[in-house]
């Protein structure tokens, strides 16, 4: 629904603007943090995802955040329907993964119940021609990374540029805005459940001189599974890389990963299979 994506889009951008979380982001555009956000986080066990749960406002006290809440009904409202409307997305995704990966339609409907799935707002101020004269032409308001669940699903600005992602050549590819488009990223989560034949998506967000350096939104999904989820290679063994020498990833519940994420991320890229102590 393109008009929802405005809708969203429009109420978040407001939000920003609005003291007292203005304050904020004020603050932000002269130090070195470069973005604010709001989060949200569905309650456990919450009987309607989409509207019981947390909200927190950032960055505090460095990378931080406090317990916040929308602060009109209308970005409330449209907050809510939002986030049904992309979790249904991740579903479908999820369920086209399955097929990429010639595994049942349903292999992932059971680890996406009870998911605690996060929907964040990240307003990006304003970087001067000065500062970026300062930097040497380039500013990371992102610097590269990977997310940490199964699957992003990111509303990009559709007006401002800026959004690139790394080619396995380590090469760095624009992503141009696209109008009413979404941009779905891979992540960390998944090369547990296919022994790293896919992996995350790594990116991050630049400002120059080109127009990228203007207020930005972004507004990602982070799609999860439940916490009992069990990581364990659903490909056969003859669909592996048979020239990837390097061990196998260990079975390890979703909590697990969540809660040791940078561990195990690291254990993804590297030789080793250890898991954190």
């Amino acid at each position: 629904d393109k008009g929802l994506l405005k809708k969203q889009h429009q109420e978040c951008k407001s939000f920003f603007h609005r003291p007292p979380q203005s304050t904020i982001v004020g603050m932000v555009a002269n130090s070195s943090s470069r973005f604010a956000w709001l989060d949200y986080v569905p309650s456990k066990g919450a009987q309607n995802e989409a509207v019981e749960g947390e909200f927190s406002l950032g960055p505090v006290d460095g990378r931080n955040s406090m317990p916040w809440r929308p602060d009109t009904k209308d970005l409330s409202d449209t907050w809510s329907t939002y986030y049904t409307a992309i979790t249904q997305v991740v579903r479908v995704l999820m369920r086209l993964f399955a097929l990429a990966l010639d595994l049942r339609l349903t292999s992932f409907d059971e680890a996406l119940e009870d998911h605690r799935s996060a929907l964040r707002a990240v307003f990006y101020p304003e970087i001067s021609e000065e500062q970026l004269d300062s930097a040497g032409g380039t500013i990371d308001r992102s610097p590269e990374h990977t997310d940490w669940g199964c699957v992003t699903v990111l509303q990009a600005d559709d007006a401002v540029a800026g959004l690139e992602i790394r080619h396995r050549d380590g090469s760095w590819l624009p992503l141009p805005p696209v109008d009413g488009g979404l941009v779905v990223n891979l992540g960390d989560l998944l090369p547990f459940w296919t022994q790293r034949r896919w992996v995350g998506t790594p990116h991050r967000v630049v400002a120059r001189n080109d127009g990228s350096r203007s207020q930005r939104l972004s507004i990602p999904y982070f799609g999860l599974v439940n916490r009992s989820t069990v990581l364990r290679p659903l490909l056969p063994e003859k669909d592996l890389d048979a020239n990837d020498d390097r061990p196998s990833l260990p079975e390890i519940s979703a909590g697990e990963f969540f809660d040791h994420h940078e561990d195990y991320a690291k254990r993804v890229k590297t030789n080793s299979c250890s898991q954190p102590v």
